[in-house]
């Protein structure tokens, strides 16, 4: 019998397969041993081992190692995890969008991004989406932007809209990713409209003097700032305001002149836009790495993402309007 055009076979190793048996190889990847999976899935664990070896006997190659101290994944398990993470987080998303879905709604748009960027780049652009489509869900994760490589890759997210550092990422895991670069990015600096006496160009030394706000420590402005003021010979400025809440920083630094706001550019700009502080001309620029959107590369088109994502472009134009 033949296949209809444009369907594809099911291939015949996976009739094989069952969930249960990949939410063990997604268990594994996260560290549980043998008896952690039998409590998550609610059997024995003689049930687990079985279940185990008729996966690795559907597959063709060993997905587990055991030993004394309990179980990981094989080379072949972890050449396997991350499409495997990646079936389920799409099963899971079914599950979840099942209602919407229902109801005549589309699926969720699922976005990450660190949580400056969030209010000062997306926030504007979601709105604007969900005005713009009826029955319309978007579904936003914070956090720094090397953590949420690992949910995008997992296939728990659709996109990432921030900066990748090389760093975070095995080479495979870079493989599977592309980034569409929206601007490159550095620290602003913003003070009130009535702080006096930082007028014109200044050094990055001079401002040592005032009291700063600025991310916390675990930030990439914060350890740009730190390898900035190591080639200058001298420590990070005293009196050091930390937050990671952009209407807080914005607040304290309306209401205290003379204090000196060091954000990447998406917030320092909309900080300027939405509170009416000023932008500071500082030398020598500090670069932060590039911001943009981060998408697996096997990702199928989506046309209810690209909508939103075409506003998240539109969005950077008008902020970077003067440049």
């Amino acid at each position: 019998m033949s296949t209809p055009a444009g369907l594809r076979p099911f291939p015949p190793l996976l009739r094989g397969l069952r969930l249960p048996q990949l939410q063990l190889v997604r268990m594994a990847g996260a560290g549980a041993n043998f008896r952690e999976m039998a409590d998550a899935l609610h059997v024995t664990q003689p049930a687990i081992t079985k279940m185990a070896r008729e996966l690795e006997r559907t597959l063709g190659a060993p997905v587990f190692e055991r030993s004394a101290s309990g179980v990981r994944l094989s080379a072949f398990g972890q050449a396997v995890l991350s499409q495997v993470q990646r079936s389920l987080a799409h099963l899971d998303q079914l599950a979840d969008d099942l209602p919407s879905h229902r109801e005549g709604a589309g699926a969720a748009l699922r976005i990450g991004s660190p949580s400056f960027t969030a209010a000062a780049l997306l926030a504007r652009p979601v709105a604007q989406w969900l005005g713009a489509t009826p029955g319309g869900r978007v579904i936003m994760s914070d956090g720094v932007s090397a953590q949420l490589l690992a949910p995008l890759l997992a296939g728990e997210l659709d996109a990432v809209v921030g900066s990748v550092d090389d760093g975070a990422c095995s080479d495979d895991e870079l493989q599977q990713l592309r980034f569409e670069p929206l601007y490159d990015d550095a620290i602003t600096f913003v003070t009130s409209a009535d702080t006096p006496g930082l007028e014109g160009p200044m050094d990055l030394a001079d401002l040592c003097r005032l009291p700063w706000v600025m991310p916390p420590r675990n930030s990439q402005v914060w350890m740009a700032l730190r390898r900035e003021f190591m080639v200058l010979g001298q420590g990070l400025p005293r009196g050091v305001v930390e937050a990671s809440s952009i209407p807080a920083l914005g607040t304290i630094l309306r209401h205290a002149p003379g204090t000196v706001g060091a954000l990447r550019a998406d917030a320092g700009r909309y900080l300027v836009r939405d509170q009416g502080l000023r932008l500071l001309q500082v030398a020598p620029a500090v670069a932060l790495p590039r911001v943009g959107i981060v998408r697996l590369s096997s990702a199928a088109p989506d046309a209810a993402l690209e909508s939103l994502l075409a506003l998240v472009r539109s969005e950077v134009n008008v902020i970077f309007a003067s440049e």
